[in-house]
């Protein structure tokens, strides 16, 4: 009964995100911290299993509005005009400079960051033991996950320099961890 409610909770957070997409101010914020409540219980309530059961579940709906979406969108011939204009590239050098800046600090210093976390986090869960199979696991889950936490935290900030924020918060929290280890 609980897991069934849980799923129907996420399938309410989907609704209530798209919705705050659609530009309904502060549901999208709701749908994220439903969807982040359902799914703690599922995964508290049955573990891993539960834990994919609900993202599952959260993927089907997910996708069944983006279907809905395009059954409901007009035909392709009444695009507006807008739509068709290409996207020019600046050819001045401040702006090619911006982009490898942007670059440079999303894709490499981010994956450092993440990597030093990951590293952190394995050499705490060994606490001077032998090689440990979970701690390698973990390791190997922990930075890709990070890292694309911190590129889409990165990509929606304002600027070069609120984008350099995210991988040194990470990689601080990843010395705190090394030095207690």
């Amino acid at each position: 009964m609980a897991v069934m409610m849980a799923i129907t909770a996420l399938a309410l957070a989907v609704v209530l995100i798209r919705l705050g997409w659609g530009g309904r101010e502060g549901l999208s914020g709701v749908g994220w911290a439903v969807a982040t409540l359902s799914l703690t219980w599922l995964t508290w309530s049955d573990g891993a299993w539960g834990l994919a059961t609900g993202l599952t579940a959260g993927a089907i709906f997910a996708l069944v509005l983006v279907l809905y979406a395009g059954a409901i969108s007009p035909r392709s011939g009444a695009r507006r005009a807008a739509a068709n204009v290409p996207v020019r590239l600046s050819n001045r050098a401040e702006g090619f400079g911006r982009r490898t800046l942007v670059f440079l600090l999303v894709v490499p210093l981010s994956f450092a960051a993440a990597q030093w976390l990951a590293f952190a986090i394995a050499i705490a869960m060994k606490a001077n033991a032998p090689l440990d199979a979970n701690s390698v696991s973990t390791m190997m889950f922990v930075q890709p996950s990070v890292w694309a936490i911190l590129m889409v935290w990165q990509m929606v900030l304002a600027g070069p320099r609120e984008m350099l924020a995210p991988p040194v918060i990470v990689a601080g929290i990843a010395t705190l961890i090394w030095v207690a280890a």
